[in-house]
């Protein structure tokens, strides 16, 4: 993947450590209310190594352009800049700026949260050079709900969190998360060797964590050192699992990852394909089309089969046989007779 047509965008200036023990890939897109916090903490990082931020700033239609410029202008030995003329979408600005990244390990951070210890990198970095055999690392963090359903905030890991996990650990169901992006740092020789699909998949953490684990175990620091904001903007909150676009992306996404891992977790990967084929039968598209419908439970089917009859008769119940689903079938049953009466 050749990122380098990009390198253009950069804003001038910039005078950042030729050999950084970490770089800081910071994605920002409409964070004029946020990102001043987020830098801010980051430069207030109290270290014994060089580390330099690498940012990409996607065509914000608010002002957060003009405040990257600005701390771009007033920490230049820090801060190298890409600010994009057109909105290049969070996969293509992300990847840039990740292979951009020269130092031993990176991390990754999107500009509405931040981190609340000022010692987080330094513990991170003290911890991969005592465990070699490590690929990553991650620490707790905090959620704060600003989506508007007015939950009060919590941990992301519980006090039971293994000291350690592996590839199987983010294949346990689908969309499987207790990483912050902002709470894991990892070794760029183990991330920066990116495959082709990667770049195809709508999500970026599971298949970079498998990756990552794929190499090494990744180690677990119990310290709360972030806050990951859940708000309506933030880039998580763009998807929608009704849309059969999101859903068969992520299909490719862990038949992908199946692949990349020679099948290993074939056992662990076929029931989250066969939830997301199951689905898409309940899509906006595909809401009214029962030939479609029966196409994809044929296929989720086979995926994975019930084994018992009373299993099947659940399934058949909860997947094929329920209300929304007869009242489709009825509906081409209907078309489907008109058709032959002509």
């Amino acid at each position: 993947m050749d990122f380098s047509h990009y390198d253009k965008q950069l804003f001038p200036g910039s005078q950042t450590p030729s050999n950084p023990k970490v770089s800081i890939c910071f994605i920002t897109y409409k964070h004029e209310a946020y990102i001043r916090t987020s830098l801010d903490a980051i430069l207030e990082q109290q270290v014994n190594f060089d580390y330099e931020i690498i940012i990409g700033e996607d065509h914000s239609p608010d002002g957060t352009a003009d405040i990257v410029r600005e701390y771009a202008l007033k920490h230049p030995n820090k801060i190298k800049a890409y600010i994009r003329p057109e909105n290049l979408g969070s996969k293509i600005n992300y990847v840039h700026c990740f292979l951009d990244c020269k130092g031993e390990y990176i991390v990754h951070i999107e500009g509405d949260d931040y981190w609340t210890d000022p010692l987080k990198l330094q513990r991170q970095v003290d911890f991969l050079d005592q465990h070699p055999h490590a690929s990553a690392c991650f620490h707790n963090a905090e959620i704060i709900f600003e989506d508007g359903s007015g939950r009060a905030p919590q941990l992301i890991n519980s006090a039971d969190q293994n000291p350690w996990v592996g590839s199987a650990d983010f294949l346990v169901e689908k969309e499987t998360w207790f990483m912050a992006t902002a709470a894991v740092m990892m070794r760029r020789k183990y991330a920066h060797a990116l495959p082709e699909w990667f770049l195809h998949s709508k999500s970026g953490d599971i298949p970079l964590y498998v990756i990552l684990a794929e190499q090494g175990p990744i180690g677990y620091l119990p310290e709360v050192m972030s806050v990951y904001r859940k708000n309506e903007g933030g880039i998580s909150m763009t998807d929608h699992v009704y849309a059969d676009a999101f859903i068969k992306n992520r299909i490719f996404m862990y038949a992908s990852i199946n692949a990349h891992t020679q099948y290993k977790y074939n056992y662990l990967i076929k029931p989250i394909l066969q939830a997301y084929y199951l689905m898409r039968m309940d899509c906006h598209e595909n809401k009214s089309a029962w030939s479609k419908k029966a196409f994809y439970f044929s296929r989720a089917t086979l995926l994975n089969p019930p084994r018992t009859a009373k299993d099947w008769k659940a399934y058949l119940k909860t997947n094929l046989l329920s209300p929304k689903n007869l009242l489709a079938y009825l509906n081409f049953r209907s078309k489907l007779n008109q058709f032959f009466k002509r």
